[in-house]
């Protein structure tokens, strides 16, 4: 990516985002709930539009908005991805590709259960799908759309993943000093910076080992931030706990 790009990204970035909100609509692109009937849903239901999702994540980030001409491009990108994809999907579960990401995209009031409800290997791999094809069209937006978008959803993850942590820790009774929150709260800061910065530098491919790495090393920080004490009780809540036996399994063992 030439500096002149990286400059801009960094001065955005440098930018405060209000804190995300999360609500129900702040999930991945279309990939968040069963996909029921497909093929039945794709006859009678609304076609798949793949341009709503990214319309609608460029309005929660107050990005500019896309304009008519970027359409036809985005559109013909998505088709042609579609098609690659499109005859192992179907040779692999019996639907077509098509029909899984309109029943997947669908409102709720229109989803009906049925065969992926029953098949969770379907329901995954049409949100693993999915949500590579929302990638490879973002990558193409412009920059000042695709870096305010990317940093809004950074932000989504650093809230949910801030609140796992809270729970975690009143789950296991650890109570944080102010330094402590601070620290941390800066910690997972620097991650959803340097999440956007990796979202948008893989180009619409895929950076899950990156983001696992950076998610890794925030939760090494984390450990690090608390006292030995504290490090000590949050192991022991983490650590699965091996079932008891009953007093009748000890005996006959013995016997």
């Amino acid at each position: 990516m030439k500096p002149i790009v990286w400059l801009f990204i960094l001065i955005l970035l440098a930018v405060p985002v209000f804190a995300a909100e999360v609500d129900e609509d702040d999930a991945p692109m279309v990939g968040d709930s069963p996909a029921g009937p497909a093929d039945d849903f794709a006859n009678s239901g609304p076609k798949l539009d793949p341009l709503i999702d990214i319309r609608n994540w460029l309005g929660r980030a107050a990005a500019p908005a896309m304009e008519k001409k970027q359409q036809k491009p985005l559109k013909a990108l998505y088709d042609k991805e579609l098609k690659a994809l499109a005859k192992p999907f179907q040779e692999r579960f019996g639907v077509t590709l098509r029909s899984a990401l309109a029943a997947q995209s669908a409102p709720p009031s229109k989803k009906r259960g049925g065969a992926a409800k029953s098949n969770p290997e379907l329901t995954a791999e049409v949100l693993r799908i999915s949500n590579q094809l929302s990638d490879k069209l973002i990558a193409t937006l412009r920059m000042d759309q695709q870096l305010p978008l990317r940093k809004y959803q950074s932000e989504l993850v650093r809230v949910k993943r801030v609140e796992l942590m809270k729970q975690k820790m009143a789950a296991a009774g650890i109570l944080l000093n102010a330094q402590q929150q601070n620290e941390i709260d800066a910690a997972y800061a620097r991650e959803s910076y340097l999440r956007t910065l990796a979202v948008i530098e893989a180009g619409g491919e895929s950076s899950e080992k990156t983001l696992n790495f950076l998610a890794s090393q925030t939760n090494q920080k984390v450990e690090q931030i608390l006292d030995p004490s504290q490090r000590s009780v949050l192991s022991a809540a983490n650590t699965p706990k091996s079932p008891q036996q009953s007093p009748d399994a000890k005996r006959l063992r013995t016997d």
